[in-house]
């Protein structure tokens, strides 16, 4: 599973996001319950919580890794599961683990009151507090408003 398409089961099935935003709708609990296992690890507070968060998430699906040589001796290396029920699970907790290797702070949860999508930081600066640029502009607003009644 690629990381923008995990993001987006989050922010379309997870039950934060779907509280906030009552324009979510659809019934699918197999992916509720997926999108749900993975929030916490974006809104984690640091990265040894974000690492121990998806440790459990593999050690539950029980995916184990398996290296394979071709007739020409190439070696090829493979992730399997036992269960199929726990195969989009491990996909996504492997995506996610080689995305937090590389780029360990570079995941969050928006930073709009009003919002609980989570996003990947590809920016340059890796400064990224928003899902989007509606909520950046929001919060932006709202902090305008708030300044000028207090002034």
């Amino acid at each position: 599973m690629a990381m923008p398409e995990l993001v987006a089961l989050i922010n379309e099935w997870g039950t934060m996001p779907r509280t906030l935003d009552p324009a979510k709708t659809g019934d699918d609990p197999v992916r509720t319950a997926l999108a749900d296992d993975f929030h916490p690890v974006f809104a984690a507070g640091g990265v040894a919580e974000r690492a121990r968060l998806i440790t459990d998430l593999l050690t539950g699906t029980g995916v184990r890794p398996v290296l394979t040589a071709d007739d020409n001796g190439t070696l090829t290396e493979e992730w399997t599961v036992d269960d199929p029920a726990q195969s989009a699970r491990a996909a996504a907790a492997l995506a996610l683990r080689h995305h937090l290797a590389e780029h360990p702070g570079r995941i969050g949860v928006c930073a709009d009151d009003q919002c609980a999508d989570v996003y990947v930081d590809n920016s340059p600066a890796g400064r990224r507090r928003f899902c989007c640029l509606t909520c950046q502009n929001r919060a932006r607003a709202a902090a305008f408003r708030r300044r000028g009644r207090a002034g």
